[in-house]
């Protein structure tokens, strides 16, 4: 018997006949004294021996199974409204009646069960990070619990988990929205276990130093709780080539090997990169740019076509972005200091001839237009997928075809579908899958 599984069947029990307000303590131990009553009843008037077989009877035994259910339910309903954790509370109670009565045959004393080791729970905001089962029993290799907090529409494969961590891995979906949410949610659930399981160890697994300051705050409280970041490690070209069976012809594989690393080597963004960044960001509506590095990141890393964990590449882009205050990053928070204006006698200089003056004032508002056209765009697209049920672009490269002929008036259509392409994946509306070729729609279904 699953004692826990039944008392959230039991809450969800009274919930749908909101018999919550009725099931304080007091009513609860009063209706088991009613219901322990009803079972002495049946055996009240018998003698010992009648009571042993009273129970051959198949009306009578369903009787007795009846009232002892009852009396099962509400202790149950009882302890979980205390916050007693029956099965603890009973190995405990077991050894007291131990120590209490000591026993007279020796040779019947059940053999002596370890004492249960408190468990460790791993709390991975999913949102955040998504390692497997492997690389969780890597970064806590005594972890016992494994518990998944992910958004609504993320796709979650719990296969890796439960192949190491059995029954014991937990899907808790984000049930809220606004900013934050599925922290709060995460937080509350360490108060939760750690009121059921006081020496239990736990560990949130996300690289947000927001849950820093309530860990602190916990561990000052006598609970063991700390904060474990993950970054997936990526293999390099030198050890991926290794690892490849070498052709037995020498020469052909001798060039291949010095062109492959030292076109993947180098980890610093361009300046081409840069300026395609910046121009992106400045294409976007001030409340359409991420507020947090982690939602920057994921933003930058798409337009940069990296896939997996953030590359070198896409940290050096980033930094580049920092130094040439187009982004300013404070902890976890993310802000777009205004872009200087152009100097007022660099302005006057430019405007001196009259027939010069024609082309910046033609250029001025096509740029002005050139901020608000991703944001057009990608509205324009979101409204063209949701005409599609059936036949969305299922490919990335197919994606960018399509959002290439909302762009056919923009100065560079590939480039400005690559944007649209990176904010659609940053607003959450488009999902590129880990090996970078298929996409999925999580707000289209």
């Amino acid at each position: 018997m699953d004692v826990k599984a039944l008392q959230r069947q039991l809450r969800d029990f009274a919930a749908a006949r909101d018999w919550q307000p009725y099931h304080s303590p007091k009513n609860l131990v009063m209706a088991l004294m009613v219901e322990a009553a009803e079972l002495l009843e049946l055996f009240q008037w018998k003698t010992i021996t009648e009571s042993r077989g009273f129970t051959r009877n198949a009306s009578d035994k369903e009787r007795v199974a009846d009232e002892i259910a009852d009396v099962l339910l509400y202790l149950l309903q009882l302890a979980d409204h205390t916050d007693v954790d029956v099965e603890q509370a009973v190995e405990h109670k077991l050894r007291k009646n131990a120590q209490k009565h000591p026993t007279k045959h020796p040779e019947l004393q059940p053999t002596a069960s370890l004492p249960e080791q408190p468990k460790v729970h791993l709390l991975v905001d999913w949102e955040n990070v998504q390692p497997d089962g492997s690389a969780l029993k890597a970064l806590v290799p005594e972890s016992t619990d494994v518990w998944l907090f992910h958004g609504p529409h993320q796709k979650v494969d719990d296969s890796s988990h439960r192949s190491i961590f059995g029954d014991s891995v937990t899907l808790v979906p984000r049930s809220g929205v606004g900013k934050n949410a599925l922290d709060f949610q995460l937080t509350y659930y360490v108060g939760y276990i750690s009121a059921r399981q006081p020496d239990a160890t736990f560990a949130i697994v996300s690289n947000d130093q927001g849950y820093d300051p309530m860990l602190e705050h916990v561990r000052e409280l006598g609970f063991k709780a700390r904060r474990c970041g993950f970054h997936k490690l990526l293999l390099k070209t030198e050890e991926i080539q290794v690892l490849v069976p070498t052709p037995a012809p020498p020469p052909p594989v001798a060039a291949p090997a010095k062109k492959t690393p030292a076109k993947a080597a180098d980890p610093k963004a361009t300046h081409q990169d840069v300026r395609k960044l910046v121009q992106m960001l400045q294409g976007m509506e001030p409340w359409e740019r991420p507020g947090r590095r982690d939602a920057l990141l994921a933003l930058l890393q798409a337009h940069m076509g990296e896939i997996g964990m953030v590359s070198p590449r896409v940290a050096h882009a980033l930094a580049q972005l920092q130094g040439q205050k187009h982004v300013a990053i404070k902890g976890d928070q993310v802000s777009y200091p205004p872009e200087p204006a152009a100097p007022a006698s660099a302005a006057k200089k430019k405007t001196a001839p009259a027939k010069k003056a024609v082309a910046p004032a033609k250029q001025a508002p096509a740029k002005a237009a050139q901020k608000t056209t991703v944001s057009q765009i990608a509205q324009a697209v979101i409204a063209s997928l949701k005409k599609m049920p059936k036949n969305k672009p299922t490919r990335h490269a197919g994606l960018l075809k399509f959002i290439e002929t909302h762009a056919v008036k923009a100065a560079d259509p590939k480039a400005m579908s690559q944007q649209v392409c990176a904010l659609l994946e940053a607003r959450k509306e488009v999902t590129q899958a880990p090996d970078g070729k298929s996409v999925t729609y999580p707000k289209m279904k």
